[in-house]
């Protein structure tokens, strides 16, 4: 199995390289098509069929600094998938961030963002908010998420599956099969007991390696109790391992304008200091 379209998100932030060259790294690993989306942040509510003011108008004044900003960005973008050789596409979308990745993501086979960072908000969202947890809960694909680091990663080779027998946990696996296939190191990390009604017996466990041995998957599983905080268990034990991903599904509902995740999926979130793939 292979990613065929990797989205990523292309802005100014001192993070946005990082997030570039991963995916591009992944892209060309797969022989995948890298999209680069830079927004212009005005909201495609208040202008449904795009902003085009005309030239010397007040709006323009508004806008055309936004404009240069969004080009800027994929400048950047460009420089890094020529460099990587790989299929790309620069996207610039006059909307606001957020809203046009969740919408281009549900076209693409794997999202790429950036982890939160409270020293560099970029004002997308209320502070309650985070440009992951909005993606991921509205654009139903699998979420990348590169943490606040200072080099690039490289492309996973260790990778703890987090698995629980849910739905989400389900979707995570799958989602993260072409980069299991070409992991090294695969651990299934059954976190106990975590959902009264998860089945987590020994033949629901061998029925789950099994399916990744089916895909060429090798893994081997452990089991732990995660006491009253699962996400730092996840994490610790990520770092026990050496993994270089963390792969899981990840708990959410939106209701009106709120975006509420389940502790575990938010702690890991904020502070995983190697990638993380989510999915629900």
């Amino acid at each position: 199995m292979r990613y065929k379209t990797v989205l990523v998100h292309a802005d100014l932030s001192r993070h946005a390289p990082a997030r570039i060259e991963l995916a591009a790294a992944i892209c060309a690993e797969h022989g995948a098509h890298l999209v680069g989306a830079a927004m212009t942040g005005v909201s495609r509510e208040v202008f449904p069929k795009g902003c085009e003011p005309g030239p010397c108008t007040l709006l323009a004044g508004y806008t055309d600094p936004l404009m240069r900003t969004a080009r800027r960005a994929l400048d950047g973008f460009e420089d890094i998938a020529r460099r990587r050789g790989v299929s790309y596409e620069p996207r610039l979308i006059s909307d606001q961030a957020p809203d046009a990745l969740a919408l281009l993501a549900r076209v693409a086979d794997l999202v790429v963002l950036s982890q939160d960072d409270p020293d560099e908000s970029l004002g997308y969202l209320p502070s309650a908010m985070r440009m992951p947890d909005y993606v991921l809960v509205n654009a139903a694909r699998p979420v990348l998420v590169v943490p606040r680091v200072p080099h690039p990663p490289a492309c996973p080779r260790r990778v703890l599956l987090c698995w629980n027998g849910s739905r989400e946990a389900v979707v995570a696996m799958t989602a993260a099969i072409p980069l299991l296939q070409r992991a090294t190191q695969v651990s299934l990390a059954v976190f106990t007991p975590v959902f009264p009604n998860a089945s987590m017996d020994a033949a629901a466990i061998d029925d789950a390696l099994a399916y990744l041995g089916r895909h060429a998957v090798r893994a081997t599983h452990t089991m732990r109790d995660p006491g009253h905080d699962t996400g730092r268990a996840i994490l610790a034990l990520a770092q026990e391992e050496d993994a270089d991903l963390v792969v899981m599904g990840c708990f959410g509902h939106s209701r009106f304008q709120e975006l509420l995740l389940g502790g575990a999926s938010r702690t890991v979130l904020q502070h995983a200091v190697l990638p993380v793939l989510m999915a629900r």
